[in-house]
């Protein structure tokens, strides 16, 4: 074992993991109050992109249903789908040029909310010939061997949105539910399996349900992230590719399953209404939406995780460095593994791949695992707490190629751990301590000029007003947060215990 750790050392150097201190857990707050107000993603095209020919999406109020229909089909449309969750349906013409008239006569028409075209999806991979690895270098580089010391699972649901998944494969069973594997909405059943697992691409969704959740400690190939319970929806066919419609359908399905993680390891050059809408339903429903950032090397995310509501997720190789495939832009979350990872393929066997659609897998395992650890958290405070604790690998700070930075395991699973039990456990880089203060309701600030934050346990919000050596209110009994920004721009971070 010893030689396999200095293995792994010499091949694979890891960025140092530094201790949580409280410039840490004061990004975290900061990061929650941004996604707490998002600004609404707008139905857009990040390039010039094709549409999937002689096809409309036509959005409708439930009660105009029935007349929406019957104008649609009196311009020769033929309906192949209707969604009364989304509040939109498909309709098709054989005559590519009824599109620009359909759209022309429909638009204004009563109870109709958007008419647009439908989107190609595709799986967002690279993919290898198979190879055995007898390690798994992207768990060693996010700190795994550290943070399953803390915690390997829980009674957690990982949506994987994708094209299939065998979910027979021995080394994924055990963490499936057998009258809960997941929905197909290319075949329209409960068999989210792929059709022809002998295409090319075949493997992807069961690939990055590997990384995510292959059992542990069962003797039998590799160990994903997370011991919980997948979900499969296929919403691509069996070589990657798909329309923005049934993904739209799949996130709304698994946000009504309970999905905590929804992972989306898919990619388009555009943004609909019914994606939009479904992602805005499930960030409502409490689900964290994480996606790849797109695998073709240039400035330009792609959707859904240029979205305001998803999580983007960038590919570092091996040195960990940007993948060479990995696209970046402002967009830019956080960082993963995304080169030479290897996971579970259909055929029951393994495979080999590269691309941020292995990248984006790594950080919903992770944060899998933090909700297991403490299911108390919200969404938004697992997203924060992700970028919060990453390692900061380009520009000082948020830059457009790492994001936040590549991330660590192990750090956000301790910081996870400081929210729960209410206390910081290391040292600021200043080796300042957390200063605890035991009170009444009313707080007696120190004599100073600046501005007060202060949050409940759970990291939220509560109040943030300049203070100017006056006394503050607490709301009840409990344990609080009060973070002090001084004019010098330091600042201090206060655990308060309101007896009383």
């Amino acid at each position: 074992m010893n030689q396999f750790i200095l293995l792994l050392i010499a091949l694979f150097p890891r960025p140092d993991c530094p201790p949580i201190t409280t410039a840490d857990i004061k990004r975290m707050f900061l990061l929650e109050q941004r996604y707490l107000s998002p600004i609404p993603t707008q139905p857009a095209n990040s390039q010039p992109t094709p549409t999937v020919p002689s096809r409309l999406v036509v959005g409708f109020e439930p009660e105009a249903i029935s007349a929406v229909i019957h104008h649609l089909q009196e311009l020769n449309g033929k309906i192949t789908l209707i969604d009364s969750a989304g509040r939109f349906l498909v309709v098709n013409f054989s005559d590519p040029i009824d599109i620009d008239r359909v759209k022309n006569n429909t638009i204004g028409f009563p109870g109709v909310r958007f008419i647009e075209p439908d989107f190609p999806v595709r799986a967002l991979t690279i993919p290898n010939d198979p190879m055995f690895l007898s390690n798994q270098w992207d768990k060693w580089v996010m700190y795994a061997d550290l943070a399953w010391d803390i915690i390997t699972g829980g009674d957690i649901k990982v949506a994987v949105v994708d094209n299939g998944v065998e979910y027979s494969h021995p080394d994924l069973a055990a963490n499936f539910r057998p009258n809960e594997l997941g929905y197909d909405f290319i075949g329209n059943d409960h068999d989210p399996r792929p059709d022809n697992p002998d295409i090319e691409n075949a493997f992807h969704g069961t690939h990055v349900s590997g990384i995510i959740a292959a059992v542990k400690d069962n003797l039998v190939g590799i160990t994903g992230w997370a011991q919980i319970q997948l979900l499969a929806v296929r919403v691509l066919n069996d070589s990657g590719n798909g329309t923005l419609t049934d993904v739209a359908r799949g996130i709304r399905w698994a946000a009504d399953q309970g999905a905590k993680v929804i992972n989306m390891s898919i990619g388009g050059d555009a943004a609909s209404t019914p994606l939009i809408e479904a992602c805005q339903y499930a960030v409502q429903k409490g689900a964290l939406l994480i996606a790849a950032s797109g695998n073709d090397g240039r400035s330009g995310i792609t959707y859904p995780a240029r979205m305001n509501e998803c999580m983007a997720v960038g590919a570092t190789d091996e040195l960990s460095g940007l993948a060479y495939f990995s696209n970046y832009g402002p967009e830019q979350e956080v960082v993963a593994p995304g080169t030479a990872i290897y996971s579970t393929a259909t055929g029951n066997g393994y495979v080999e791949a590269d691309g941020t659609s292995m990248a984006c897998p790594e950080v919903s395992g992770v944060a899998a695992l933090i909700f297991a650890l403490n299911p108390s958290l919200t969404a938004n405070q697992v997203r924060a707490i992700l970028g919060a604790s990453a390692i900061d690998m380009g520009a000082t700070g948020r830059d457009e190629y790492f994001g936040f930075g590549l991330v660590n395991a192990y750090r956000a699973l301790q910081m996870a751990q400081t929210l729960q039990r209410g206390t910081i456990k290391t040292v600021d880089n200043q080796k300042l301590r957390l200063t605890t203060i035991i009170t009444e309701r009313t707080l007696l600030l120190p004599e100073l000029n600046g501005i007060v934050s202060l949050y409940n346990p759970a990291g939220r919000l509560l109040f943030k007003i300049p203070i100017n050596n006056s006394a503050v209110t607490l709301p009840a009994a409990g344990t609080y947060f009060l973070i002090l920004e001084h004019q010098d721009g330091s600042s201090s971070l206060l655990k308060v215990l309101v007896l009383n």
